[in-house]
């Protein structure tokens, strides 16, 4: 099974392509990297001699995470897609790297990632299970809900330091194998590309701002 595999919810983008049981990919640090999603894709195709015609499903990060890579992703994804039978899994980003993470999961175990200024991301998992689902969670009351965690990720040790926590802290970088590993575990939520939406865990700026301004309220399904 062809298996292709995007995740643009960190800093920058990182795109896998499983073939012939061998793992390829492409990744792009650069602050605007959503912008050469299509292009990267195409790339890594051609490179490896296919085409979107040739792969059996694909995955995407739905969040939580950065909200401008999140949508083009998604954005780029239901257009290569359009007009076709191909299905998506949805990719829970802080699923992706407690799944992937090889220590032992029978701690309490929390994955932050940074939101706004004055809040973070939060999913906490223990002996192999959710118990605390993804929220966004004020920095006022992060030290609380995180007590006796070990912290996960990339941006664990930013919070470590902007909070002066004592939690054990492990960085952890995904790798390209992760994202085709979680596809392939995860492939019976496959989803139509129209029905791949993002996980809001809080409005975007520019609703907030126009609800204050019109003294109106916005349904969620406007802008998903």
């Amino acid at each position: 099974m062809n298996i292709l595999g995007i995740d643009a919810s960190n800093n920058g983008l990182l795109i896998s392509l499983k073939s012939n049981n061998d793992i390829y990919y492409m990744e792009n640090k650069e602050k605007n990297s959503g912008n050469y999603i299509i292009s990267m894709i195409d790339s890594l195709l051609k490179k490896n001699n296919l085409n979107l015609e040739n792969i059996d499903l694909f995955g995407c990060t739905i969040g939580p995470g950065s909200f401008t890579g999140i949508r083009i992703s998604i954005a780029s994804i239901q257009g290569l897609l359009f007009n076709t039978n191909k299905k998506v899994v949805p990719i829970i980003s802080t699923e992706l790297i407690y799944n992937n993470y090889n220590g032992d999961k029978n701690k309490k175990i929390a994955i932050l990632k940074k939101a706004r200024v004055d809040a973070a991301y939060v999913h906490i998992f223990e002996n192999g299970k959710t118990i605390f689902e993804p929220n966004l969670i004020s920095i006022n009351n992060l030290k609380n809900i995180i007590q006796d965690s070990i912290l996960l990720g990339e941006e664990s040790l930013f919070f470590k330091e902007k909070l002066k926590l004592n939690n054990e802290t492990i960085q952890y970088v995904l790798s390209p194998n992760s994202i085709i590993e979680y596809i392939e575990n995860n492939y019976y939520k496959a989803v139509s590309p129209k029905d791949l939406k993002v996980l809001y865990l809080q409005k975007p700026l520019a609703v907030e701002n126009f609800e204050k301004k019109n003294n109106t309220k916005i349904d969620e399904n406007t802008y998903n």
